[in-house]
C-alpha cells in the first residue's frame, strides 16, 4: 500500500481533497501542529505527524518511507507580512522538499496558485506566460514554485506543480463568505471602473479533481506545471450579478470612480483591521484587481491529465 503524506488536510481546498483520497486504497498521513487537529484526523482514520514548516527541524525525515507528498498547506491570505509569507510558502517548502529528496519521495505535488502568474494581458493565459505576481502571496508561491524547478533540474526530483485559480466552494471563509456577505449587505451595487474586466473561479471539487489526476498519472505529470481552472469566466459585474441574484441582494448598476472606491475600502480595512477581522473583499486592492484580467487557460490539464471541469460558476 502506497503511503502519501498531505500538508493542509484541514483547511478548506485540503479538507475536500481528503475526502477523495480516503475512497483510495492508500495510507494517509497529515502533517498537524496541534493536538486538536491530530484528533480530528485520527477520527477520519488519517495518521498524523507533528510538524511546523515554519521549523525546519520539526521536518526532519517527515516524509521517511513516504511515496507521495501532496503539499497544500501555505501562508494563504493577501495581506500578511512578508517575512510570514517567506518563512512558511518559500523556506517551508525548500525544507519539506529537500526533505523528501533526501527521502526518495516519488512524487512531490506542490500547490501554486495563478496567483504566482498575476494579471495578464491576453486572455486565457497559458503556462508560458510571463509570471507578474502583484500580491507578496503570489510571489512567495512563484519563488517556492522556482526551488522545486531548480530541485528538478539539479537533481532530478519528481514535482509537479499545480495552479489553481481563484477557487470557490464550502468551508471556504475567507474568499467565497467575503464576498457573499459583502453582495448581501448591498455594497458594490456600483462597480469601480464599470467591472468590465474578467475574472475566473474554480469549485473546490473541480480542483480537487486536478489533483486526482495529477496523482493518478505521475509518468506524466511530474516535471510539468499545470493550470487547473474552470472553463467559464465572466466580467466582476456579471459575476457580481450572478451572486446577488442568487442571494436574493441588490445588483451592481452603474459605476463608482477608482480613487472614491479606494478611499471607501481604505476606510473599511482600517476599520476591520481595528476589530481583528480578515475581510478578502473589503480592501482597497481588491479595485485594482478589478482593473486588470485574471484569467487562465485549463488546456493543458485537459490534454495530459484528462482534467475536466463539471461545475459552472452557478451550479457550484
Amino acid at each position: 500500500m502506497d503511503r502519501l503524506l498531505v500538508t493542509g488536510a484541514t483547511r478548506f481546498v485540503g479538507g475536500h481533497l481528503l475526502k477523495e483520497l480516503l475512497k483510495k486504497d492508500i495510507e494517509i498521513i497529515d502533517i498537524v501542529r496541534s493536538q486538536e487537529k491530530a484528533q480530528m484526523m485520527h477520527r477520519l482514520g488519517v495518521k498524523t505527524i507533528f510538524a511546523d514548516l515554519q521549523k525546519p527541524e520539526t521536518l526532519n525525515d517527515v516524509t521517511k518511507d513516504i511515496d507521495t507528498v501532496i503539499h497544500l498547506a501555505a501562508a494563504f491570505d493577501f495581506h500578511l507580512p512578508w517575512k510570514i509569507y517567506y518563512q512558511t510558502n518559500v523556506l517551508g517548502t525548500k525544507y519539506l522538499a529537500e526533505d523528501a529528496l533526501r527521502n526518495d519521495v516519488k512524487h512531490f505535488i506542490y500547490t501554486s496558485t495563478t496567483e504566482a502568474m498575476g494579471p495578464v494581458e491576453k486572455i486565457p493565459a497559458d503556462e508560458n506566460a510571463e509570471p507578474n505576481p502583484t500580491y507578496e502571496y503570489g510571489k512567495s508561491k512563484l519563488m517556492g514554485e522556482e526551488i522545486l524547478r531548480k530541485m528538478h533540474e539539479e537533481n532530478s526530483f519528481p514535482v509537479t506543480i499545480l495552479r489553481p485559480t481563484g477557487i470557490f466552494g464550502p468551508g471556504d471563509m475567507y474568499v467565497t463568505y467575503s464576498i457573499l456577505k459583502a453582495l448581501k449587505k448591498g455594497r458594490f451595487k456600483k462597480m469601480p471602473g464599470g467591472g468590465d474586466k474578467y475574472i475566473q473561479f474554480t469549485y473546490v471539487k473541480d480542483v480537487v479533481q486536478g489533483y486526482i489526476k495529477a496523482l493518478e498519472k505521475p509518468d506524466v505529470s511530474i516535471s510539468n506545471t499545470y493550470i487547473i481552472s474552470s472553463d467559464e469566466y465572466f466580467t466582476y459585474k456579471e459575476g457580481f450579478t450572478i451572486v446577488a441574484e442568487l442571494l436574493g441582494a441588490p445588483k451592481p448598476e452603474g459605476t463608482m470612480p477608482i480613487w472614491l472606491a479606494k478611499f471607501g475600502l481604505w476606510l473599511f480595512e482600517k476599520w476591520n483591521k481595528l476589530r481583528g477581522i480578515r475581510d478578502f473583499i473589503m480592501h482597497p486592492s481588491v479595485v485594482d484587481d478589478m482593473q486588470t484580467n485574471r484569467v487562465y487557460s485549463n488546456e493543458k490539464a485537459k490534454k495530459e491529465l484528462g482534467f475536466k471541469p463539471k461545475y459552472s460558476f452557478v451550479e457550484g
